[in-house]
């Protein structure tokens, strides 16, 4: 578990590094505020869950869902304080791409989509790694209380068509390689994050399999 954790904080330390080479950053949107798209939607498993630090709960992930997300870029734009946290039903999403200034964002979210009740938003700027239920519940009733919509069922269903059939892997390092995949297909001005996040998780990949 504590391997899991590592590829997640180099994860994290890729976006810092995106951070430090941007420039002016454009006026932060209101928030609570929605998406403008939902692209790509694709289920997965895992046969080693791994630790989801974008939650104060910490919970051991082994289903979820990977999302690619149409945004107004000036949410993801990569600030050194504190930034909108991106929510997913009632949960906290792990954005694995920066996202500016393609504004499409790859995001890993636990569990599944509920066809019934889906919201998509930008939250209180907040780090997600303080994020607990308690605040994940005044955030979805701010949401509701601003008006951000559902997402649509057929925008669900043309997102998960696009997806394909849900998969299975091993662990968390080989669903951050096909995370890459996405970056490289969605946003693909973040080549250099996608060839790290790959090498970060073949390396970690590589480091397991020696005993």
């Amino acid at each position: 578990m504590k391997r899991m954790r590592s590829v997640v904080l180099m994860l994290l330390l890729s976006l810092a590094g995106a951070a430090g080479a941007a420039g002016a950053a454009p006026p932060l949107p209101s928030t609570p505020a929605g998406i403008q798209g939902l692209l790509y939607a694709r289920a997965f498993t895992l046969n080693e869950g791994f630790t989801y630090l974008w939650r104060q709960e910490r919970p051991t992930v082994q289903e979820g869902m990977l999302l690619v997300l149409q945004v107004d870029p000036a949410l993801v734009y990569p600030r050194q304080t504190a930034e909108p946290v991106l929510y997913v039903g009632a949960q906290t999403a792990m954005r694995l791409n920066v996202g500016y200034p393609s504004g499409h964002v790859v995001a890993l979210v636990p569990g599944g989509l509920q066809q019934n009740d889906m919201r998509i938003w930008f939250g209180t700027p907040r780090l997600p790694e303080a994020v607990t239920a308690g605040i994940i519940a005044e955030e979805r009733a701010l949401a509701i209380q601003r008006g951000i919509p559902y997402l649509r069922p057929d925008a669900m269903h043309a997102a998960l068509q696009r997806g394909g059939a849900a998969f299975s892997v091993q662990n968390v390092q080989a669903l951050l390689l096909e995370a890459a995949n996405l970056v490289l297909r969605y946003a693909p001005d973040e080549g250099e994050l996608a060839k790290n996040l790959a090498s970060q998780a073949q390396g970690a990949d590589d480091r397991n399999s020696v005993r």
